[in-house]
């Protein structure tokens, strides 16, 4: 199974958004498709599983009173110890008990409005958990590949001085990649898109074929420079370490092709990839993702 490092980016993103809010609740993705499937079913059991919970509070209550007040008589001395706890709790006990209804209900409503802000905070995440579906379903896909493939998630790059591309007048500082492949064909930058047919059609979307592209070049020149002379080399001089571009659609595709940039389904990812000849050994395929692992932000 391909070795991975590091955890795709929406995912992380979309945890550091919900517990921005106050919601811990979900793990994973699946987690959160399973609570707006079961959003009604659990809207309406909210009053059963309030009065429960209320109930089971007052015996809780209940019982550590009759427990304190033991405590309480035996002595003078516990009689001014637990004198105060036992108050304290006659009075919740109380409290509970003559206002049950009102307690029912201003605890029910309580339990609807947190619900429905959770609901409407994940769904204003949509595009966040389609990108993290999408970029998941890569994971899973790279990772039936063989251990002699490395893969690198949310791979970023800093460049001081930064790296110009003179034929796209272009001076990059940074760059991002959902996904970096590393084997012994070379290097796969791969970018995932969850996009929709409209999505596809609209202009105001920056055009990932650009985004992979710049990308692709940054890393090129990093690799190929002379700060990374060395890295692999034979008796002939350095070797160059080639580097191609994937773009994949998880959802729609378009139906263009794209100079230096190929668009795959899904289910062509990895027989795109196993394509290519070999030209590093293993050692050599390590050496590369130990580098770029290291430099990573």
């Amino acid at each position: 199974m391909t070795i991975v490092s590091g955890k795709i980016e929406p995912l992380k993103r979309l945890k550091e958004i919900l517990h921005s809010h106050g919601i811990y609740r979900f793990n994973s993705i699946g987690d959160i498709n399973a609570f707006l499937k079961q959003y009604e079913s659990e809207k309406k059991n909210i009053s059963t599983k309030v009065k429960h919970s209320t109930d089971d509070e007052i015996k809780d209550l209940e019982e550590a009173l009759n427990s304190t007040i033991e405590m309480r008589d035996k002595n003078i001395f516990t009689k001014l110890l637990y004198y105060s706890k036992a108050k304290k709790l006659i009075k919740n006990h109380a409290s509970l008990i003559n206002n049950y209804e009102a307690v029912l209900s201003q605890r029910s409503s309580d339990s609807y409005r947190k619900l429905k802000f959770i609901k409407e905070t994940v769904e204003g995440l949509s595009s966040v958990i389609a990108g993290a579906v999408g970029e998941n379903a890569v994971v899973s896909e790279l990772k039936k590949l063989s251990d002699e493939y490395y893969l690198i998630n949310d791979f970023s790059l800093k460049f001081n001085p930064p790296i110009f591309n003179k034929r796209e007048n272009d001076t990059i500082y940074s760059i991002q990649i959902d996904h970096l492949l590393v084997c012994q064909s070379g290097i796969f930058v791969i970018e995932t898109k969850n996009w929709s047919s409209k999505s596809i059609e609209d202009l105001d979307l920056r055009s990932p074929v650009k985004q992979v592209k710049r990308a692709s070049f940054a890393l090129f020149v990093f690799l190929n420079s002379d700060n990374s002379q060395g890295l692999i080399g034979n008796h002939w001089g350095r070797k160059k370490i080639p580097i191609k571009n994937i773009i994949i659609m998880t959802n729609k595709a378009p139906k263009t092709d794209f100079q230096h940039v190929k668009v795959l389904s899904l289910d062509k990812l990895n027989g795109y990839i196993q394509y290519f000849a070999d030209i590093f050994d293993e050692a050599e395929t390590e050496k590369i993702f130990t580098y770029l692992k290291d430099e990573i932000l």
